[in-house]
């Protein structure tokens, strides 16, 4: 389960009214058998196509893991957006890789979906 407060749903939302894919970094932490997302942090999409893709550069992720190294939090998954697809991962989103347990939160035709690498396995999301 993926525990998503209200106002952070809103923000996310908000961010995905872009025309382009929009990216960013979840903030949070595990517990009681739940991934909870604290903060979202937005970053620049680099990819080279970003009206179809996405990329978080590296250093915005490292420099993130270092603020919150030592605190109760730490990076837990990205967001982004399927502005013209649906909030499910896409192939590209599959074969790029990621840790276990990472969370991909994928906005499309203003909803969200949460999944967990590396099966992409659905999570349900609540707001509490």
């Amino acid at each position: 389960m993926l525990i998503l407060p209200e106002t952070l749903r809103t923000e996310l939302l908000g961010a995905a009214a872009a025309a382009d894919e929009v990216c960013g970094l979840l903030e949070g932490r595990r517990a009681a058998g739940a991934i909870a997302v604290t903060a979202f942090h937005p970053a620049a999409n680099i990819a080279a196509h970003p009206a179809d893709s996405f990329a978080i550069d590296p250093a915005v992720q490292f420099a993130l893991q270092r603020r919150l190294r030592g605190s109760a939090t730490g990076v837990i998954g990205c967001f982004h957006s399927h502005p013209n697809g649906r909030a499910e991962p896409s192939v590209r989103d599959r074969a790029n890789g990621s840790p276990d347990g990472w969370v991909w939160l994928i906005a499309a035709a203003g909803g969200l979906a949460a999944f967990e690498a590396p099966s992409f396995r659905a999570l349900t999301i609540r707001s509490r």
